[in-house]
């Protein structure tokens, strides 16, 4: 078992509320500046029960082969879509950058399924998106992917089934410890989302699994009330312990969700930061 390290309390457990309650009002509403998707509300598996597996696409100008990355949306695990406007943010710098994207529904809380389903669903989009390589000229050697909060932790835990699908990981603002959710409407969810048991939540989250092995980066603002960022230094000290390709950048002053609010400051930069790092890594 690895060393796992997380701050609880019930002043922890009133930030999260709050935390959670900003960035959830923050994630709908239009762009100032977006570029519309190639491909919109085309499925990636077969239906089942539950949500409807719908992705969107966006291509960059000029002839491929494209280097691409597929993110992963945020929302509690509960809420929240391929649509919502941090993806569409994302998916436009990094289009403008010459990276192909996708983004798409997973099943949520009580619309399909609960942690296994979600990651399933991470699965199977990104083998999707390799099967749609010659038609999107997609270059299925430069293949990231990027996840936001809840879904960083999907795209983490993903990870190891998708070792020589991906070549790099961009985790920002993600849950890394399902198990320090154990304070009210948080311990609620988190025993909804991965089961009852503490050390069980803990040890089905990124904090209790097999690292990856590709070039990660990790982002977090340090003043995150909704995942405290002592989470991310710990997740990037266990694989810098383990030697293992991974940059970090820690917002001093940042609050959870900077991409919901894409006029401020932090969200151009952060932007820029991701691609520019892809554009490194994925040359």
């Amino acid at each position: 078992m690895r060393r796992i390290f997380h701050p609880v309390g019930a002043a922890v457990a009133r930030t999260r509320t709050g935390g959670a309650v900003r960035a959830l009002a923050s994630m709908r509403g239009p762009l100032p500046d977006e570029d519309p998707p190639a491909v919109i509300g085309e499925r990636f598996r077969a239906e089942t029960a539950g949500r409807p597996p719908l992705v969107d696409v966006w291509l960059p100008d000029g002839p491929g082969p494209h280097p691409s990355i597929v993110w992963v949306h945020g929302g509690g695990f509960t809420v929240g879509s391929r649509r919502m406007k941090p993806m569409r943010y994302l998916a436009t710098a990094c289009r403008r950058a010459g990276f192909a994207v996708m983004t798409f529904d997973y099943r949520l809380l009580f619309r399909g399924g609960r942690l296994t389903e979600a990651v399933d669903d991470v699965v199977t989009a990104v083998d999707w998106w390799h099967a749609q390589a010659e038609r999107f000229q997609l270059d299925p050697q430069r293949v990231a992917i990027g996840g936001l909060s809840a879904g960083g932790c999907l795209m983490l835990l993903a990870g190891p089934r998708l070792a020589d699908k991906v070549q790099a990981s961009v985790s920002v603002f993600a849950l890394y410890d399902i198990g320090g959710m154990d304070r009210g409407v948080a311990r609620v969810l988190g025993r909804l989302v991965a089961g009852p048991d503490r050390a069980q939540r803990t040890a089905r989250s990124p904090l209790g699994c097999a690292p990856i092995d590709h070039p990660m980066l990790i982002m977090h603002g340090e003043a995150d009330a909704l995942v405290p960022v002592a989470e991310a230094r710990q997740y990037a000290a266990d694989r810098q312990a383990a030697g293992l390709p991974t940059k970090v950048e820690i917002y001093p002053g940042e609050r959870h969700a900077f991409f919901n609010v894409p006029e401020a400051p932090i969200a151009a930069r952060a932007a820029g930061e991701i691609t520019g790092w892809l554009a490194q890594v994925m040359p």
